[in-house]
């Protein structure tokens, strides 16, 4: 993590959704499309090199960065209540430097997992 980069990094939001995120207090860093092939610690350095991309993922993706435990918890909850069918995830020190469209499908993958796993367990 970058210190003292308190912020949340957005993929995929609707304009009301940023609206809502915008109102926890936090800097929100909205990626597009173009930079998922930037790592996060690109974007979080200001970088913006954007390159086409002619097929976007269809995810959302809420990614905090920096934020101490409960700060992390409220803005979770926050989030949770605004914010329906989204992948919420910590950035990490190994994630930060991971493309951003390799580190999405990497959490829909985790996501598809944890979801196979849920529905077997209540089958039982």
């Amino acid at each position: 993590m970058i210190d003292n980069n308190k912020c949340i990094l957005v993929y995929g939001l609707s304009n009301i959704e940023l609206l809502n995120l915008k109102e926890l207090g936090y800097k929100i860093i909205e990626i597009t499309p173009e930079m998922c092939d930037m790592t996060l610690m690109d974007i979080l350095l200001g970088m913006r090199l954007e390159i086409f991309n002619n097929n976007p993922i269809k995810e959302k993706v809420i990614l905090y960065n920096n934020l101490s435990e409960y700060e992390l918890r409220k803005a979770i909850m926050d989030t949770r209540q605004n914010i329906k069918d989204g992948i919420l995830a910590v950035v990490t020190q190994q994630s930060i430097n991971w493309k951003v469209s390799d580190l999405i499908k990497h959490l829909i993958e985790e996501k598809e997992w944890y979801s196979k796993v849920r529905k077997e367990e209540g089958n039982e």
